[in-house]
């Protein structure tokens, strides 16, 4: 054999073998699961609500809060979505005499991985409700404990700032991705 053939022939292994990884990766890549949707059950702290039935504040307030959570990933950390939360009860906001009856919030938000399993999110949205609707900001924290088969045990925290007031928000949920 030449030289030159010998160099010909490493090269076309060399390129072959490189052809084949780039075919590797592209398969774990299409195996990533973009989608997650998330339920969840929880109880959102009203600090300056109480019962709609009291005439003087008690110190707060705990309403049920029933939510859906569906995300999309757009980088390998980032991830876009939508929240929706369910109040399920009936109350007074203190100082603006605001009543609020079974609200639904909808906010759109950016989902950051801080690190694996751990991640922040922000966004921003409207809670509606029948005597009147809110502009929402949203910020929390979630964590991730995987249970298998593309499901996990999601716990989280949020903070929603309203006009007038804000609400705290705790909350354990179940995700599936794919």
């Amino acid at each position: 054999m030449t030289p030159k053939f010998s160099l010909v022939i490493g090269f076309l292994l060399l390129f072959g073998n490189q052809v084949n990884a780039q075919e590797e990766t592209r398969e774990t890549e299409d195996t990533v699961l973009k989608n997650r949707v998330v339920f969840s059950l929880g109880y959102t702290w009203i600090p300056a609500a109480n019962e709609l039935s009291e005439t003087e504040a008690d110190g707060g307030f705990f309403v049920p809060t029933v939510g859906f959570d569906y995300f999309r990933k757009v980088h390998e950390r980032w991830e876009v979505g939508i929240m929706w939360d369910w109040e399920l009860d009936h109350y007074m906001v203190n100082g603006d005499e605001l009543e609020r009856e079974r609200a639904m919030l909808f906010a759109l938000v950016a989902n950051y991985e801080l690190m694996d399993h751990w991640a922040v999110f922000a966004g921003a949205g409207v809670e509606f409700e029948k005597h009147e609707n809110l502009a929402v900001l949203r910020m929390g924290t979630e964590y991730a404990v995987e249970m298998g088969q593309d499901w996990e045990f999601v716990p989280s925290f949020a903070l929603d700032i309203k006009k007038g007031y804000n609400t705290w928000s705790l909350a354990v949920g179940f995700c599936k991705r794919f």
